[in-house]
């Protein structure tokens, strides 16, 4: 069982967040469920040449969004998770609490702003 600590959000903060990140998780998986039905849409036509060319163009760029978004929508179930276990809004790293502005800017953030420019310069 996971052990819950006390959060510097309050209720109101909580069921704000949980809300943007389930409407995240929707969009994305929308996303995927478009960009899926886009990608067997060009498999079916029958195509020319110059068409050819031009939809593995279109595809390699949608596998690469759906790489993104498939790392965004993990992050995005993660931060829910931890919202269900309690542990929601502190850093992963430190266990400082991430600022409400960061939250409500990024709610899937695992880690303060400094933590995580300090991660990307390494």
């Amino acid at each position: 069982m996971t052990e819950r600590t006390a959060t510097h959000l309050g209720e109101a903060d909580l069921h704000r967040l949980r809300a943007a990140l389930v409407n995240k998780r929707d969009e994305l998986i929308a996303a995927e469920r478009a960009t899926s039905s886009e990608q067997r849409g060009i498999h079916d036509r029958e195509t020319e040449q110059g068409d050819i060319a031009e939809n593995l163009i279109e595809q390699e760029a949608s596998l690469r969004l759906g790489a993104f978004d498939a790392t965004l929508l993990a992050d995005v179930e993660h931060a829910l998770k931890k919202l269900d276990d309690g542990n929601f809004g502190t850093s992963e790293d430190s266990g400082a609490p991430i600022p409400l502005d960061r939250l409500e800017a990024m709610p899937w953030a695992r880690r303060t702003a400094q933590e995580e420019d300090k991660r990307q310069r390494r």
